[in-house]
């Protein structure tokens, strides 16, 4: 930048950025000015368009009356020599005035003026349009407003310099000159080069001036504006130095000013640089697209609304660009997936931009869907989870190559070498699974022989599996899921009860169907589980919820959180996406109401001193829509609050509705349970029911009911569930067709004895006697 005493320093500096934002304040003060007519600050030093006018009529008089002899009042006209000098002498002597005053101004004091001009300039960009390109860069039309403004000059004697200064000077012509733009913290390239046809301009104080030219701007260093371009696109350019070279030819009038050497270096900071346009996408339709074959491809049609706040105005010829998406890591090449066509567009200057771009994707590559390095995600992968998921998640576009023929190389390799990262706009899908449920539910319960780490020694379930898939409505591709896999965790109250481990492949089919809730289109995807390991992580919650359906005939819903892999055919091919995030609830109907469990028969196999193993069969009704396999159960038998025996069933099928002929065992041992009370009882219910009395047992589990699951066998053991004990029936003897051992005697009761015979008084006074 030229210094206070630097002679090749301009007459009029150019305006620094920051001016151009500062103009909004002197038409109000100089209007004020005028209508009080009252000297300011802002009033000329010389009399303003009023006396210019004044003095103009004057001289026009003066010339009028020369020519037609008249007198001029207040002139005599009787000396001849006086009659025709004065006006003569008066304009050579203002006009000497005038090229002294430009001179000692304009080069005895050019740091004052220069200072002026700074602070006084007022640029105000009114539009800028791309004319034409040409074989080097682009004609542009630059149109702008320029203007002094001496009220914005901090210090009153450079204002009254550069006032004074501006009045002799009147009007600044430059001619044609080259101003080149360096970048100096990238190694001083050249950023380009703008060739700028002659301009004239009024630089009296207050004057606008409307500035309307073509000017030719050449590109510079293309390796060198790519890395600008990067950096800016990616957040790391937190300001940037742009220095300025020219050489530029002045005059002022008939007088030259010859060239003027300008070097000027200034910075633009964060908030000053240009912020990438927003966008909204508002439309987007994906569909799949028929190529020549059998080959199918995958299109959409995107429409955008793009924000311009500059005043620029072009016209976007038909590009073509590459379509990219990130790798495994940040540092890694992107991933090219399809590319894109936009149509012609119409930029107007501070007006939203219309963009339409159709893409393609033909194929998924190899690089899309391998696993990342220690990660057991694709790239895939981390792209579907972070769309999913709300996250901010970008695409990024590379120019690709020109369609038409006519436009210059240079553009195309500038638009090929960067890349410019596009954020896909998400609202997350946190409600991806609109519905989740599972029918025809069969349970299997532990196996006693199972080692227990093995999944026989857990709860296994098998079961339809129903997800409704909310699918967007711009979705309109032939999706079809094949396979599934999961570990799907289930939570009750938020507290988790366990996990089900579906980590082998299931077979899946899908239909696209209209939602009868919404009617929103919903892909309704089913697949079935067989024997999926149930793996109880908290006890205590699952004896709560078993506790909580089975003994309060409540209804529970479950929550099931799950990160599933699909393995989906499409036109693109068959292809895995992992760790898809899955939840809905699972609603458990509750209740054990009308069980009506009967004993059908009881068969004595084997006795001792103290215990009778038995064999019974049993009837029950299932009221739930739930079955079962019971490898194992034991349950307790009590009478009158007293445990007599244990009954047990092994490889039990339980299903719904009514359960006929059931095998259950019993080991019949009174005092094993309560000691003496235990026998008591034992002996008690023998009696009554040997007498064919009316009796009822409760049969209810215990910590050792069921394998592997102690805290549940311990929290259903308050449930008790009656069973009345059949009568006994005994062999037909009486020829009446039926086995109740008829009471000669009217009573109700079978007769256990039918007759006895006491011999023994008979035997003892037989033997006295002999």
């Amino acid at each position: 930048m030229a210094g206070a005493g630097d002679e090749s320093a301009p007459l009029l500096a150019r305006s620094a950025s920051p001016s151009l934002s500062r103009h909004s304040s002197y038409s109000k003060k100089k209007s004020t000015s005028d209508r009080n007519g009252v000297a300011s600050e802002t009033t000329p030093l010389l009399s303003g368009e009023h006396q210019r006018s004044s003095r103009d009529e004057d001289h026009r008089s003066i010339a009028s009356s020369a020519r037609s002899g008249q007198a001029v009042p207040g002139q005599q006209v009787d000396k001849k020599a006086r009659r025709v000098r004065w006006p003569i002498v008066i304009s050579l002597a203002s006009l000497c005035l005038a090229v002294i005053a430009i001179l000692v101004l304009g080069f005895a004091a050019p740091a004052t003026v220069e200072e002026y001009a700074k602070e006084a300039a007022i640029v105000e960009p009114v539009g800028i349009s791309i004319a034409a390109f040409t074989s080097s860069g682009v004609r542009t039309r630059i149109q702008a407003s320029f203007s002094l403004d001496s009220s914005r000059v901090k210090k009153p004697i450079v204002r009254n310099i550069g006032r004074l200064t501006t009045w002799f000077g009147k009007e600044v012509e430059s001619g044609e000159s080259d101003i080149q733009v360096y970048l100096p913290e990238y190694g001083n390239i050249l950023l380009g080069t703008a060739t700028i046809p002659p301009i004239k301009v009024n630089i009296q104080d207050g004057h606008k001036n409307s500035i309307d030219f073509l000017a030719d701007l050449k590109a510079g260093d293309v390796d060198g504006i790519r890395g600008v371009a990067n950096d800016w696109l990616e957040g790391r350019l937190g300001h940037l130095r742009i220095k300025g070279v020219a050489s530029v030819p002045l005059r002022s009038g008939l007088l030259q000013l010859g060239f003027q050497h300008i070097s000027e270096t200034f910075v633009l900071q964060d908030q000053d640089l240009p912020n990438f346009p927003d966008f909204n996408i508002t439309k987007l339709n994906v569909h799949e697209f028929q190529l020549p074959g059998e080959r199918r491809a995958v299109a959409a049609d995107i429409s955008l609304h793009i924000q311009n706040v500059y005043a620029v105005e072009a016209t976007v010829p038909a590009l073509t660009f590459e379509i990219m998406v990130p790798n495994c890591a940040p540092g890694d090449e992107y991933i090219r997936i399809g590319n894109a066509t936009s149509d012609t567009i119409e930029i107007e200057p501070k007006r939203p931009v219309l963009a339409s771009v159709t893409g393609f994707i033909y194929e998924v590559p190899d690089a899309l869907i391998t696993i990342c390095p220690g990660k057991t995600s694709s790239p895939l992968d981390l792209l579907v989870q972070s769309y999913i998921k709300g996250r901010e998640t970008f695409v990024y576009v590379r120019g690709g190559s020109l369609t038409s023929p006519t436009l210059p190389d240079w553009l195309e390799a500038i638009l090929q070498s960067v890349i410019v990262p596009v954020s896909i706009p998400s609202k997350g899908l946190s409600n991806l699974i609109k519905r989740f449920s599972m029918s025809h539910v069969h349970f299997f319960l532990p196996e006693p022989s199972a080692k227990p780490d093995a999944p026989e020694a857990q709860p296994r379930v098998s079961a339809l599996v129903q997800a409704l898939v909310d699918l967007p409505q711009e979705m309109n591709v032939p999706v079809n899921v094949s396979r599934v896999r999961t570990v799907a965790d289930v939570y009750y109250h938020s507290k988790k009860l366990g996990y089900i481990d579906l980590q082998k492949w299931q077979n899946a089919t899908v239909r696209h169907i209209k939602d009868e809730l919404d009617n929103s289109p919903a892909l309704l995807v089913e697949f079935d589980i067989e024997k999926a390991p149930l793996r109880i992580v908290d006890e205590a919650v699952f004896a709560d919820v078993i506790k909580k359906v089975i003994l309060a005939g409540e209804t529970v819903s479950l929550q099931v959180k799950a990160n599933v892999a699909a393995e989906l055919d499409t036109a693109l091919g068959k292809f895995v996406i992992r760790d898809i995030p899955a939840s809905g609830d699972i609603t458990v109907k509750g209740g054990l109401g009308n069980v009506n469990p009967k004993i059908d028969s009881i068969k004595i196999s084997h006795t001792t001193e103290s215990t009778i193993s038995l064999q019974a069969v049993v009837n029950f009704t299932n009221p739930t829509n739930y079955s079962a396999d019971i490898p194992f159960i034991d349950m307790k038998l009590a009478y009158n609050g007293s445990s007599v025996a244990h009954i047990m069933g092994e490889n039990l099928s339980i299903f719904p509705g009514h359960n006929s002929f059931v095998k259950v065992q019993g080991l019949w041992n009174p005092a094993d349970g309560n000691g003496q009370q235990g026998v008591i009882s034992g002996r008690d219910l023998i009696s009554r029911y040997i007498s064919g009395l009316n009796t009822t047992v409760t049969i209810s589990p215990h910590n050792g009911s069921i394998p592997f699951l102690p805290e549940l066998g311990k929290a259903l053991s308050t449930l008790g569930i009656e069973i009345p004990v059949p009568k006994l029936r005994l062999p037909d003897q009486n020829g009446d067709g039926d086995d109740d051992g008829d009471n000669p005697d009217g009573g109700d009761g079978p007769h256990f004895i039918k007759d006895a015979t006491v011999w023994s008084m008979f035997i003892k006074s037989m033997a006295n006697h002999a």
